[in-house]
């Protein structure tokens, strides 16, 4: 199943909007408006594309979460952020808190490997039972919900994290599983990725891999798109993007060309 045509009507139509707004609002500092040696090396033009992939690229984060939960809501029975008075609300257990933090420090100095059918399996069973427990407060970045009742909960990172950064995100995500737990639900949990920068290898990058079991709880690129999305998702969202690329070129050589007639000549 790939992206049904009102869909990729909505996610053309989301992107260039995104993009148009960009271009609208692109200029350049003062600063910036004399540049001989980089003009020389790159030209103007090429020096103005650069400014501005570098803007878009600040914003396509925010933009890929976007189009995921679009994806989704046409895929899912749920699918939104939990935030705000929606943030997931509930108690772990003591012995589950314990468990999970001694999870992150055996993978943090490799005292175990990734197994996320293991982990999640011992955090049920310390969160059964009549057991001390405190409240919990989660921000979710894709909470997805299906017919059957199943809860699958995202945790939405760029390619090249830090370790400090997949370290917070597994403990989040095991916490999930620890409240969803208490009240006999087994959740399922996700580290998502929009691409991996290394293809056509395998995705290999240690602050990621040395926390998260790829496939089992981490999916990137096209496994995460597939997932939202159905087989073939991945494939028609890069030719959505390709088609707004086109459409938008002119525009953004009508700007560039405004830009260099008033501040750089």
């Amino acid at each position: 199943m790939a992206l049904s045509k009102n869909l990729k009507k909505d996610i053309y139509n989301f992107l260039k909007e995104k993009i148009i707004r960009k271009i609208e609002g692109y200029d350049l500092s003062d600063e910036d408006s004399a540049k001989p040696f980089q003009y020389a090396l790159f030209t103007k033009k090429g020096y103005l594309a650069k400014g501005f992939i570098h803007g878009c690229e600040t914003a396509l984060g925010n933009w890929h979460e976007s189009i995921a939960k679009i994806i989704a809501k046409e895929n899912f029975k749920i699918a939104k952020k939990l935030q705000g008075k929606d943030k997931l609300q509930g108690k772990i257990t003591n012995e589950a808190q314990k468990t999970f933090e001694n999870i992150l420090s055996d993978l943090d100095s490799v005292k175990r490997e990734p197994n996320h059918k293991k982990e999640a399996e011992e955090i049920y069973r310390a969160s059964q039972g009549n057991k001390a427990t405190v409240n919990r407060i989660q921000t979710v970045d894709l909470y997805l919900g299906r017919n059957n009742g199943e809860e699958i909960y995202f945790e939405i990172k760029g390619p090249k994290p830090n370790k400090n950064e997949m370290r917070a995100a597994k403990r989040d995500l095991l916490e999930i599983l620890a409240i969803r737990a208490t009240e006999g639900k087994k959740a399922k949990i996700f580290l998502g990725m929009y691409y991996n920068p290394y293809a056509p290898q395998e995705y290999q990058r240690w602050t990621c891999t040395k926390f998260f079991d790829k496939g089992n709880d981490f999916l990137i690129g096209k496994d995460f798109w597939d997932f939202l999305g159905g087989s073939g998702a991945y494939e028609d969202l890069i030719k959505i993007y390709e088609d707004v690329g086109e459409e938008i070129r002119p525009e953004l050589e009508k700007k560039f060309k405004e830009i260099i007639k008033t501040k750089i000549n």
